[in-house]
Protein backbone atom coordinates (compact mmCIF):
# COMPACT_ATOMS: atom_id res chain seq x y z
CA UNK A 1 0.00 0.00 0.00
CA UNK A 2 2.98 2.34 -0.38
CA UNK A 3 1.50 3.89 -3.50
CA UNK A 4 3.25 7.23 -3.24
CA UNK A 5 6.62 5.58 -2.75
CA UNK A 6 5.92 3.42 -5.79
CA UNK A 7 5.07 6.38 -7.98
CA UNK A 8 7.99 8.44 -6.66
CA UNK A 9 10.38 5.73 -7.88
CA UNK A 10 8.70 5.00 -11.20
CA UNK A 11 7.54 8.35 -12.56
CA UNK A 12 11.04 9.87 -12.89
CA UNK A 13 12.03 6.88 -15.07
CA UNK A 14 9.53 8.07 -17.70
CA UNK A 15 10.98 11.61 -17.55
CA UNK A 16 14.64 10.61 -17.69
CA UNK A 17 16.73 10.33 -20.86
CA UNK A 18 19.05 7.75 -19.27
CA UNK A 19 16.56 4.87 -19.47
CA UNK A 20 15.83 2.92 -22.67
CA UNK A 21 12.39 2.19 -24.17
CA UNK A 22 12.14 -1.27 -22.56
CA UNK A 23 12.84 0.14 -19.09
CA UNK A 24 10.31 2.92 -19.61
CA UNK A 25 7.75 0.32 -20.76
CA UNK A 26 8.27 -1.57 -17.49
CA UNK A 27 7.88 1.64 -15.46
CA UNK A 28 4.64 2.57 -17.26
CA UNK A 29 3.21 -0.93 -16.70
CA UNK A 30 4.06 -0.80 -13.00
CA UNK A 31 2.46 2.64 -12.69
CA UNK A 32 -0.71 1.24 -14.28
CA UNK A 33 -0.70 -1.42 -11.54
CA UNK A 34 -0.31 1.27 -8.89
CA UNK A 35 -3.33 3.23 -10.13
CA UNK A 36 -5.38 0.10 -10.66
CA UNK A 37 -4.86 -0.75 -7.00
CA UNK A 38 -6.66 2.46 -6.03
CA UNK A 39 -9.38 1.92 -8.68
CA UNK A 40 -8.28 4.91 -10.77
CA UNK A 41 -8.95 3.16 -14.06
CA UNK A 42 -8.68 6.28 -16.21
CA UNK A 43 -5.09 6.79 -15.12
CA UNK A 44 -4.50 3.05 -15.46
CA UNK A 45 -5.48 3.18 -19.14
CA UNK A 46 -3.37 6.32 -19.61
CA UNK A 47 -0.23 4.56 -18.40
CA UNK A 48 -1.05 1.45 -20.44
CA UNK A 49 -1.24 3.64 -23.55
CA UNK A 50 2.09 5.17 -22.57
CA UNK A 51 3.51 1.66 -22.18
CA UNK A 52 2.26 0.83 -25.69
CA UNK A 53 4.19 3.79 -27.11
CA UNK A 54 7.43 2.60 -25.50
CA UNK A 55 6.74 -1.05 -26.46
CA UNK A 56 6.70 -0.05 -30.16
CA UNK A 57 10.37 0.91 -29.84
CA UNK A 58 11.55 -2.39 -28.32
CA UNK A 59 12.66 -5.76 -29.69
CA UNK A 60 10.11 -7.89 -27.73
CA UNK A 61 7.34 -5.64 -29.08
CA UNK A 62 4.80 -8.45 -29.69
CA UNK A 63 5.24 -9.79 -26.17
CA UNK A 64 4.80 -6.36 -24.61
CA UNK A 65 1.76 -5.47 -26.73
CA UNK A 66 0.05 -8.75 -25.81
CA UNK A 67 0.60 -8.00 -22.11
CA UNK A 68 -0.86 -4.51 -22.56
CA UNK A 69 -3.96 -5.89 -24.31
CA UNK A 70 -4.47 -8.32 -21.43
CA UNK A 71 -4.20 -5.50 -18.87
CA UNK A 72 -6.66 -3.38 -20.87
CA UNK A 73 -9.09 -6.32 -20.94
CA UNK A 74 -8.89 -6.45 -17.12
CA UNK A 75 -9.60 -2.71 -16.85
CA UNK A 76 -12.63 -2.87 -19.17
CA UNK A 77 -13.89 -5.88 -17.26
CA UNK A 78 -13.55 -4.10 -13.90
CA UNK A 79 -15.38 -1.06 -15.30
CA UNK A 80 -18.16 -3.31 -16.66
CA UNK A 81 -17.36 -2.57 -20.29
CA UNK A 82 -17.75 -6.26 -21.04
CA UNK A 83 -17.94 -5.90 -24.83
CA UNK A 84 -14.47 -4.32 -25.06
CA UNK A 85 -13.10 -6.79 -22.52
CA UNK A 86 -14.52 -9.75 -24.47
CA UNK A 87 -13.19 -8.43 -27.80
CA UNK A 88 -9.66 -8.17 -26.42
CA UNK A 89 -9.92 -11.60 -24.78
CA UNK A 90 -11.15 -13.14 -28.05
CA UNK A 91 -8.15 -11.68 -29.93
CA UNK A 92 -5.72 -13.07 -27.38
CA UNK A 93 -7.47 -16.43 -27.33
CA UNK A 94 -7.34 -16.58 -31.14
CA UNK A 95 -3.52 -16.42 -30.93
CA UNK A 96 -3.57 -19.23 -28.36
CA UNK A 97 -2.81 -16.71 -25.61
CA UNK A 98 0.67 -16.32 -27.12
CA UNK A 99 3.01 -14.22 -24.97
CA UNK A 100 0.40 -14.27 -22.15
CA UNK A 101 1.58 -15.46 -18.73
CA UNK A 102 -0.27 -18.28 -16.96
CA UNK A 103 -1.42 -15.72 -14.37
CA UNK A 104 -3.02 -13.42 -16.93
CA UNK A 105 -4.39 -16.36 -18.90
CA UNK A 106 -6.21 -17.58 -15.76
CA UNK A 107 -7.71 -14.12 -15.24
CA UNK A 108 -8.90 -13.89 -18.85
CA UNK A 109 -10.51 -17.33 -18.55
CA UNK A 110 -12.20 -16.20 -15.32
CA UNK A 111 -13.61 -13.17 -17.14
CA UNK A 112 -14.99 -15.47 -19.84
CA UNK A 113 -16.69 -17.48 -17.06
CA UNK A 114 -18.29 -14.31 -15.71
CA UNK A 115 -19.79 -13.53 -19.12
CA UNK A 116 -21.35 -17.02 -19.06
CA UNK A 117 -22.69 -16.21 -15.59
CA UNK A 118 -24.30 -13.02 -16.91
CA UNK A 119 -25.99 -15.15 -19.59
CA UNK A 120 -27.29 -17.37 -16.74
CA UNK A 121 -25.26 -20.34 -17.98
CA UNK A 122 -24.38 -21.27 -14.43
CA UNK A 123 -23.05 -24.80 -14.96
CA UNK A 124 -20.73 -23.71 -17.79
CA UNK A 125 -19.66 -20.69 -15.74
CA UNK A 126 -18.76 -22.86 -12.74
CA UNK A 127 -16.63 -25.15 -14.94
CA UNK A 128 -14.76 -22.17 -16.41
CA UNK A 129 -14.24 -20.69 -12.92
CA UNK A 130 -12.77 -23.99 -11.69
CA UNK A 131 -10.41 -24.02 -14.69
CA UNK A 132 -9.28 -20.49 -13.91
CA UNK A 133 -8.83 -21.33 -10.21
CA UNK A 134 -6.61 -24.32 -11.01
CA UNK A 135 -4.35 -22.15 -13.16
CA UNK A 136 -4.23 -19.40 -10.52
CA UNK A 137 -3.15 -21.90 -7.89
CA UNK A 138 -0.22 -22.82 -10.12
CA UNK A 139 0.72 -19.24 -11.03
CA UNK A 140 -0.41 -16.67 -8.45
CA UNK A 141 -2.46 -18.00 -5.50
CA UNK A 142 -2.66 -14.47 -4.07
CA UNK A 143 -5.10 -13.52 -6.85
CA UNK A 144 -7.51 -16.37 -6.08
CA UNK A 145 -10.01 -14.02 -4.33
CA UNK A 146 -10.77 -12.56 -7.77
CA UNK A 147 -12.21 -15.89 -8.96
CA UNK A 148 -13.61 -16.95 -5.58
CA UNK A 149 -15.72 -13.78 -5.29
CA UNK A 150 -17.09 -14.54 -8.74
CA UNK A 151 -18.07 -17.99 -7.44
CA UNK A 152 -19.80 -16.32 -4.48
CA UNK A 153 -21.97 -14.42 -6.97
CA UNK A 154 -22.62 -17.63 -8.89
CA UNK A 155 -23.64 -19.65 -5.81
CA UNK A 156 -25.92 -16.85 -4.64
CA UNK A 157 -27.71 -16.98 -7.99
CA UNK A 158 -27.87 -20.80 -7.73
CA UNK A 159 -29.12 -20.45 -4.15
CA UNK A 160 -26.24 -22.61 -2.90
CA UNK A 161 -25.47 -20.75 0.36
CA UNK A 162 -23.29 -23.58 1.65
CA UNK A 163 -20.96 -23.26 -1.34
CA UNK A 164 -21.18 -19.47 -1.06
CA UNK A 165 -19.86 -19.60 2.53
CA UNK A 166 -17.10 -21.98 1.47
CA UNK A 167 -16.00 -19.59 -1.31
CA UNK A 168 -16.15 -16.70 1.20
CA UNK A 169 -13.83 -18.53 3.63
CA UNK A 170 -11.36 -19.37 0.88
CA UNK A 171 -11.33 -15.80 -0.41
CA UNK A 172 -10.67 -14.27 3.03
CA UNK A 173 -8.01 -16.93 3.68
CA UNK A 174 -5.99 -15.97 0.60
CA UNK A 175 -6.53 -12.24 1.20
CA UNK A 176 -5.18 -12.70 4.75
CA UNK A 177 -2.29 -14.91 3.65
CA UNK A 178 -1.12 -12.42 1.02
CA UNK A 179 -1.92 -9.29 3.09
CA UNK A 180 -3.90 -7.68 0.25
CA UNK A 181 -6.48 -5.31 1.72
CA UNK A 182 -8.00 -4.73 -1.71
CA UNK A 183 -9.16 -8.36 -1.92
CA UNK A 184 -10.62 -8.22 1.59
CA UNK A 185 -12.60 -5.14 0.59
CA UNK A 186 -13.63 -6.74 -2.71
CA UNK A 187 -14.85 -9.88 -0.91
CA UNK A 188 -16.94 -8.11 1.73
CA UNK A 189 -18.37 -5.54 -0.67
CA UNK A 190 -19.70 -8.41 -2.79
CA UNK A 191 -21.03 -10.12 0.34
CA UNK A 192 -22.78 -6.85 1.23
CA UNK A 193 -24.53 -6.85 -2.18
CA UNK A 194 -25.56 -10.46 -1.69
CA UNK A 195 -27.15 -9.74 1.71
CA UNK A 196 -28.87 -6.67 0.26
CA UNK A 197 -30.37 -8.76 -2.55
CA UNK A 198 -31.61 -11.28 0.04
CA UNK A 199 -32.89 -8.63 2.44
CA UNK A 200 -30.80 -10.27 5.16
CA UNK A 201 -30.65 -7.20 7.38
CA UNK A 202 -28.96 -8.94 10.31
CA UNK A 203 -25.93 -10.03 8.29
CA UNK A 204 -26.14 -6.83 6.26
CA UNK A 205 -25.44 -4.57 9.26
CA UNK A 206 -22.56 -6.75 10.40
CA UNK A 207 -21.02 -6.83 6.92
CA UNK A 208 -21.45 -3.05 6.52
CA UNK A 209 -19.34 -2.49 9.64
CA UNK A 210 -16.65 -4.76 8.18
CA UNK A 211 -16.70 -2.87 4.87
CA UNK A 212 -16.50 0.51 6.65
CA UNK A 213 -13.52 -0.71 8.66
CA UNK A 214 -11.73 -1.93 5.55
CA UNK A 215 -12.48 1.32 3.70
CA UNK A 216 -10.90 3.25 6.54
CA UNK A 217 -7.77 1.15 6.24
CA UNK A 218 -7.73 1.25 2.48
CA UNK A 219 -8.81 4.91 2.14
CA UNK A 220 -8.82 4.65 -1.63
CA UNK A 221 -10.05 8.20 -2.23
CA UNK A 222 -7.26 9.60 -0.14
CA UNK A 223 -4.78 7.39 -1.96
CA UNK A 224 -6.00 8.58 -5.36
CA UNK A 225 -5.79 12.24 -4.37
CA UNK A 226 -2.36 11.74 -2.83
CA UNK A 227 -1.05 9.97 -5.92
CA UNK A 228 -2.24 12.69 -8.26
CA UNK A 229 -0.84 15.43 -6.04
CA UNK A 230 2.48 13.66 -5.90
CA UNK A 231 2.50 13.10 -9.65
CA UNK A 232 1.94 16.80 -10.28
CA UNK A 233 4.69 17.68 -7.82
CA UNK A 234 7.13 15.28 -9.46
CA UNK A 235 6.31 16.53 -12.95
CA UNK A 236 6.51 20.16 -11.82
CA UNK A 237 9.77 19.38 -10.06
CA UNK A 238 11.15 17.89 -13.27
CA UNK A 239 10.07 20.99 -15.21
CA UNK A 240 11.56 23.33 -12.60
CA UNK A 241 14.83 21.42 -12.70
CA UNK A 242 14.81 21.53 -16.50
CA UNK A 243 14.15 25.27 -16.47
CA UNK A 244 16.85 25.74 -13.87
CA UNK A 245 19.33 23.86 -16.05
CA UNK A 246 18.28 25.92 -19.07
CA UNK A 247 18.76 29.16 -17.11
CA UNK A 248 22.13 27.93 -15.86
CA UNK A 249 23.20 26.97 -19.39
CA UNK A 250 21.98 30.29 -20.75
CA UNK A 251 23.83 32.18 -18.01
CA UNK A 252 27.01 30.20 -18.67
CA UNK A 253 26.69 30.90 -22.40
CA UNK A 254 26.24 34.63 -21.78
CA UNK A 255 29.27 34.71 -19.46
CA UNK A 256 31.32 32.79 -22.04
CA UNK A 257 30.32 35.19 -24.82
CA UNK A 258 31.13 38.20 -22.63
CA UNK A 259 34.56 36.71 -21.84
CA UNK A 260 35.23 36.02 -25.52
CA UNK A 261 34.22 39.56 -26.44
CA UNK A 262 36.39 40.95 -23.64
CA UNK A 263 39.39 38.91 -24.82
CA UNK A 264 38.77 39.99 -28.42
CA UNK A 265 38.58 43.63 -27.30
CA UNK A 266 41.82 43.31 -25.32
CA UNK A 267 43.57 41.72 -28.32
CA UNK A 268 42.26 44.45 -30.61
CA UNK A 269 43.50 47.19 -28.28
CA UNK A 270 46.86 45.39 -27.94
CA UNK A 271 47.22 45.20 -31.73
CA UNK A 272 46.48 48.93 -32.07
CA UNK A 273 48.96 49.80 -29.33
CA UNK A 274 51.58 47.48 -30.81
CA UNK A 275 51.12 49.02 -34.24
CA UNK A 276 51.50 52.48 -32.76
CA UNK A 277 54.57 51.33 -30.86
CA UNK A 278 56.14 50.04 -34.10
CA UNK A 279 55.30 53.29 -35.86
CA UNK A 280 56.74 55.33 -33.01
CA UNK A 281 59.88 53.17 -33.04
CA UNK A 282 60.23 53.66 -36.77
CA UNK A 283 59.75 57.43 -36.47
CA UNK A 284 62.26 57.51 -33.63
CA UNK A 285 64.80 55.61 -35.73
CA UNK A 286 64.12 57.93 -38.66
CA UNK A 287 64.56 61.01 -36.48
CA UNK A 288 67.81 59.66 -35.08
CA UNK A 289 69.04 59.00 -38.59
CA UNK A 290 68.08 62.50 -39.72
CA UNK A 291 69.84 63.94 -36.72
CA UNK A 292 72.90 61.77 -37.32
CA UNK A 293 73.13 62.85 -40.96
CA UNK A 294 72.58 66.50 -40.08
CA UNK A 295 75.35 66.52 -37.49
CA UNK A 296 77.71 64.44 -39.60
CA UNK A 297 77.41 66.04 -43.02
CA UNK A 298 80.84 64.82 -43.97
CA UNK A 299 80.04 61.31 -42.86
CA UNK A 300 79.99 59.11 -45.87
CA UNK A 301 80.02 55.40 -45.98
CA UNK A 302 83.28 53.86 -46.87
CA UNK A 303 81.36 51.81 -49.35
CA UNK A 304 77.80 51.68 -50.61
CA UNK A 305 75.87 48.54 -51.31
CA UNK A 306 75.82 49.44 -54.98
CA UNK A 307 79.62 49.76 -55.04
CA UNK A 308 80.24 46.53 -53.22
CA UNK A 309 81.15 43.46 -55.08
CA UNK A 310 79.98 41.57 -52.04
CA UNK A 311 76.37 42.51 -52.91
CA UNK A 312 76.38 39.86 -55.59
CA UNK A 313 77.41 37.35 -52.97
CA UNK A 314 74.13 37.77 -51.09
CA UNK A 315 71.64 34.92 -51.34
CA UNK A 316 68.10 35.43 -52.62
CA UNK A 317 66.72 35.32 -49.08
CA UNK A 318 69.40 37.80 -47.87
CA UNK A 319 68.46 40.17 -50.68
CA UNK A 320 64.81 39.94 -49.61
CA UNK A 321 65.81 40.79 -46.04
CA UNK A 322 68.04 43.60 -47.32
CA UNK A 323 65.17 45.19 -49.30
CA UNK A 324 62.88 44.95 -46.30
CA UNK A 325 65.49 46.64 -44.11
CA UNK A 326 65.94 49.36 -46.74
CA UNK A 327 62.21 50.08 -46.60
CA UNK A 328 62.52 50.68 -42.85
CA UNK A 329 60.80 47.48 -41.65
CA UNK A 330 61.53 46.11 -38.17
CA UNK A 331 62.82 42.58 -37.58
CA UNK A 332 59.33 41.37 -36.58
CA UNK A 333 57.74 42.92 -39.65
CA UNK A 334 60.37 41.27 -41.86
CA UNK A 335 59.72 37.92 -40.14
CA UNK A 336 55.96 38.24 -40.70
CA UNK A 337 56.37 39.23 -44.33
CA UNK A 338 58.83 36.45 -45.20
CA UNK A 339 57.14 33.86 -42.92
CA UNK A 340 60.29 33.17 -40.94
CA UNK A 341 61.21 33.60 -37.28
CA UNK A 342 62.80 36.73 -35.84
CA UNK A 343 65.90 34.70 -34.92
CA UNK A 344 66.26 33.72 -38.58
CA UNK A 345 65.93 37.41 -39.57
CA UNK A 346 68.65 38.35 -37.08
CA UNK A 347 70.86 35.59 -38.47
CA UNK A 348 70.45 36.89 -42.04
CA UNK A 349 71.09 40.50 -40.94
CA UNK A 350 74.29 39.45 -39.17
CA UNK A 351 75.55 37.75 -42.33
CA UNK A 352 74.53 40.76 -44.47
CA UNK A 353 76.49 43.11 -42.20
CA UNK A 354 79.54 40.92 -42.45
CA UNK A 355 79.35 40.64 -46.25
CA UNK A 356 78.76 44.38 -46.74
CA UNK A 357 81.19 45.42 -43.99
CA UNK A 358 78.48 47.33 -42.10
CA UNK A 359 78.64 47.82 -38.35
CA UNK A 360 74.98 48.18 -37.42
CA UNK A 361 71.55 49.17 -38.72
CA UNK A 362 72.31 52.86 -38.32
CA UNK A 363 75.40 52.45 -40.47
CA UNK A 364 73.28 50.47 -42.96
CA UNK A 365 70.65 53.21 -43.12
CA UNK A 366 73.34 55.84 -43.67
CA UNK A 367 74.69 53.88 -46.63
CA UNK A 368 71.19 53.43 -48.04
CA UNK A 369 70.43 57.17 -47.57
CA UNK A 370 73.64 58.15 -49.32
Amino acid sequence: MKYNESQALLLPVLQSKTFNASEKYQAAILLSYTYKRVFDYQSTLKFLEMARKFAQETTPKDQYLASIEAEEAFVYFDTHDYDKADQLTALLEKSGFKHISLENKSKLIMQRGYLLFLDKKYVEAEAIYDQAIQQMKLSTPCHLPMALVKKMQLYNAMNRLDLLQDALKQSTFYADSCHIIKYHLYTYEELLHIYESRNDFIHLAETQKKVDSLNTIYAKEVNISSLHNQKENILLGEKDEQLKQEHTSRGFLIITLVCILAIALVLFIWLILYKRKVEVEFLRMKAELEYYLATNKEATPTKTPAEKKELSNLSERQLEVLNCMASGMSNKQIANKLFISENTVKYHIKNIYQLLEINDRKDFLVNIRK
